[in-house]
């Protein structure tokens, strides 16, 4: 049971890695924030899980909503 629950959890940070990475890569450089591109994928390189939160929850801005402009 145990070895079944430390499986699953490897898969779901792996799944988050992998989600964060394809994101970041597919990503316009005008959405990103408080780094390029390059950078963002650097830390998801060398930190794979805290890079990973860390572009989940700082890594881009959030789409404008139709019918509203996009501000600064």
């Amino acid at each position: 049971m145990t070895t079944l629950l430390v499986g699953a959890i490897y898969v779901m940070v792996g799944v988050l890695y992998l989600y964060a990475l394809g994101d970041c890569i597919r990503t316009p450089s005008a959405r990103m924030r408080m780094l390029p591109k390059a950078g963002w994928l650097i830390i998801m390189i060398l930190f794979p899980i805290l890079g990973a939160i860390a572009w989940r929850n700082l890594g881009k801005r959030a789409a404008p909503a139709a019918g509203r402009p996009a501000t600064s």
